[in-house]
């Protein structure tokens, strides 16, 4: 699988380079981490959002006085 994203990515030629394969995979990963970590970060504050919205306001609007 590696092969195919250095092939599909780089070319052929540099697919080949064990250097480009040793930097590729950990930089591929990192890079997966980060978008589950903003991913996990973009639904906390979206649902945070949404809970204060459907909660009731603690100042009325309207007054009887």
């Amino acid at each position: 699988m590696w092969n195919f994203l250095v092939v599909f990515g780089a070319g052929g030629s540099l697919a080949k380079s064990s250097l480009v394969r040793r930097l590729l995979k950990p930089a591929s990963i990192l890079l997966a981490i980060g978008v589950i970590i903003a991913g996990v970060i973009y639904a906390g504050i979206v649902f945070h959002a949404l809970s204060e919205r459907s909660s009731a306001p603690h100042v009325h609007t309207h007054s009887t006085h």
